[in-house]
């Protein structure tokens, strides 16, 4: 799956992000590079400093690159999006358009639905389908793919 690297300066307040890092630190300083403070979705608050670490983030909202997709290819994007923060547009069986911010929890097969969890929503149940066959776009690795 591609993934384009994000920029610095255009992460914006309400962006919803993920960041995974393994490494050993072996000494830690500030530098004037930017820094991000993320509201954990457990409460916590904790600091992002520096651009390479940002750069090799996921964003559900940033991206570099749009691509023409077809239903089977969205499908097959988002059903590979485990642990990564994507945006979802889709079509409702009421004929309206919903864009969800989440992640994926499970999915049936190919042309099936996915079950994810809307990040947005604080309290109640947060657990959402999305139809695979009514997917409009999809935001996730820097890319918004877009069925055509």
């Amino acid at each position: 799956m591609e993934k384009e690297k994000l920029d610095p300066r255009k992460v914006k307040r309400g962006d919803l992000m993920s960041f995974t890092y393994f490494g050993f630190i072996r000494d830690a300083y500030s530098v004037r590079q930017t820094e991000l403070v993320v509201e954990g979705l457990d409460g916590d608050t904790f600091k992002v400093t520096g651009d390479s670490l940002i750069e090799n983030a996921s964003s559900a909202d940033q991206y570099l690159k749009t691509k023409k997709v077809n239903k089977t290819e969205a499908a097959e994007i988002l059903i590979a999006s485990h642990n990564r923060p994507f945006t979802v547009c889709f079509t409702k069986a009421d004929g309206s358009q919903r864009v969800l911010r989440g992640r994926l929890l499970r999915h049936e097969p190919l042309m099936g639905r996915s079950y994810v969890e809307d990040l947005e929503i604080k309290s109640g149940h947060p657990l959402r389908q999305v139809d695979h066959r009514n997917i409009v776009y999809l935001i996730v690795n820097g890319i918004k793919y877009t069925v055509k």
